[in-house]
């Protein structure tokens, strides 16, 4: 269901967007460039934290 949404609400920019004054086909490679630049180093760095509390915790019962 969330997909549908998320389909439904990139296909929305993307028809409304020249309306609004946005070229999609800029827009959405852009955004996917940004995206990987600044989101996902800090998604892996919270797993990496996770990785390690996790590690510790069976450090500590062994």
């Amino acid at each position: 269901m969330k997909y549908l949404i998320l389909v439904i609400i990139i296909a929305l920019l993307w028809v409304l967007g020249p309306v609004i004054g946005i070229n999609s086909i800029v827009f959405f490679p852009n955004a996917i460039a940004w995206i990987t630049k600044f989101i996902l180093p800090w998604i892996a760095l919270y797993w990496l934290i996770r990785l390690v509390k996790v590690q510790e915790k069976n450090r500590g019962i062994s």
